[in-house]
Parts: structure tokens; sequence; C-alpha cells
């Protein structure tokens, strides 16, 4: 299953050009993650921080910046898990307009307890809401 959320592209997220300055993209990325939690999970960022008191900050980054993106575009983001490990989860972020893959990041988010910070193992029942999300390979 992929999560999708859509982004506008705005003014201030461009350079003069008006193409998308490339660490936009991992606002956009952020913001993407952050929509996943409230609308998938039914978590909001700020509930998972401070009633929860977890945190997914971001351990490694590989990122694909594949076309320019210009203002006004809407972009279309896609989010799938790629691996759930013992602490931490693999994800795959895309954007696309239209038919065309715009940008791709592969990241991995740290499940952590934010009062340490620490890194923790993922508990069951994140570990299904997780797994919900895992690609299969007709997607």
């Amino acid at each position: 299953m992929k999560f999708k959320t859509s982004k506008l592209v705005r003014f201030h997220q461009c350079d003069p050009a008006g193409i998308v300055f490339y660490p936009q993209y991992l606002v956009l990325c952020n913001e993407t993650v952050e929509d996943w939690f409230a609308q998938a999970h039914g978590v909001d960022f700020f509930d998972l921080h401070a009633k929860l008191q977890r945190g997914v900050p971001m351990r490694h980054l590989e990122a694909e910046f594949l076309a320019p993106t210009v203002h006004g575009e809407t972009l279309e983001f896609s989010l799938v898990v790629e691996k759930v490990g013992g602490t931490s989860i693999k994800i795959r972020i895309e954007a696309w307009h239209g038919e065309q893959l715009r940008f791709c990041a592969h990241q991995t988010l740290v499940w952590a307890d934010v009062s340490g910070p620490r890194a923790v193992p993922i508990d069951a029942e994140w570990r299904e809401r997780f797994t919900r999300y895992l690609e299969t390979p007709n997607e």
C-alpha cells in the first residue's frame, strides 16, 4: 500500500528562476512523513512527540533530483516502507508530476524516545502500522 498526498509548489519554495530550490524537497519529504502519521495512522506529530514521547529523526538520506519542478505545479508525493527493522524503518518517497518522476528519496527513520533522545525498539502496534505500507512486488 502507498500513502499519497498532493503538494502545491509555492513561491517561497522556489529560486529566482521559479524552480524548486533543492533543499525544499527535503522539507516536502518531512511534510509527507508528517501527513502519513496524521492521515494514515491518526497521530499528528505534536501528539507523537508530546503525548507518546516518540519521534522519527532521520538517520540516513539518499536523494535524486530527476527533473525540475516550477512554481504553481502540483506534485503527487507517495510514501512506501521498504523495510521495518528493530529500531528503524526505511522508506521511499517519490514526487510525481503527471507521469514524470521529479524526485526520489530513500530515508532511514529511527523510532526514538524523545525524552532521551535514543533509539528504542518498534513495538508490535507500530510495527503492524508500518508493515501495512511495506512495498509489494506489484506496486
